[in-house]
């Protein structure tokens, strides 16, 4: 359950997400509105869309078995930091959109931590299920430590037997999207690709969690 200013500050924004309102100024005047709490404000940003945007995103979601057999580039930190938010129970949403996002916005201060290991081996193993090809997990090399991440990736794919590598890559955006399908939930990705799993959903399909549901708002 969310409050019902939260409710309210979700419809207003689409409704001006609608009418074609930049986005940035208008999460902005909605947050401050309401009054919004800053995790809250987060929520607005990250997960409400206007129809055109919600029609466009869900067409390219695809079912864990179109992954079979293609080669999937994942978004490193996006889909890290949302399932380790699964893992440890912190508020995960399902968007407008449809998608599963975490409201953590840790973004460029990422850490590892004691839940990292566990986060990348349950993506490791829902991924080793479906079967892709092959698999190329990409972390923003301006992100402190992520060569030593993916070094870690690296020898966590040989463990679970998949075809692939693990990189510290400048421009991840414009990287993933020479791949048939892309695992991100960042809206920017999502955009400019074609075919989009969204891998934490798949992982939370076995999992309780907290979640809220904006597509029932």
């Amino acid at each position: 359950m969310i409050s019902t200013e939260l409710s309210d500050s979700v419809r207003d924004l689409r409704y001006l997400l609608d009418r074609g309102y930049p986005r940035d100024s208008a999460v902005t005047f909605v947050a401050n509105h309401y009054r919004l709490k800053l995790d809250e404000r987060h929520l607005l940003a990250r997960c409400v869309f206007s129809r055109a945007e919600i029609l466009s995103y869900r067409a390219k979601a695809v079912s864990s078995t179109k992954v079979r057999g293609k080669s999937l580039g994942i978004d490193g930190y996006n889909v890290l930091i949302t399932v380790e938010s699964i893992l440890t129970c912190k508020q995960v949403v399902k968007c407008d959109d449809g998608y599963i996002r975490d409201l953590r916005a840790i973004f460029g201060k990422y850490r590892a931590s004691s839940v990292t290991a566990r986060a990348l081996a349950e993506i490791l193993k829902t991924i080793s299920r479906w079967k892709p090809m092959e698999v190329v997990m990409m972390f923003d090399s301006q992100i402190s430590r992520s060569g030593e991440l993916a070094a870690e990736v690296r020898r966590m794919l040989k463990q679970f037997e998949i075809i692939g590598d693990a990189k510290a890559v400048a421009g991840v955006d414009f990287k993933v999207r020479g791949f048939d399908v892309v695992a991100s939930g960042d809206r920017a990705i999502i955009d400019r690709v074609k075919v989009v799993w969204d891998l934490p959903a798949e992982i939370l399909k076995k999992r309780k969690a907290k979640i809220v549901d904006l597509t029932k708002v």
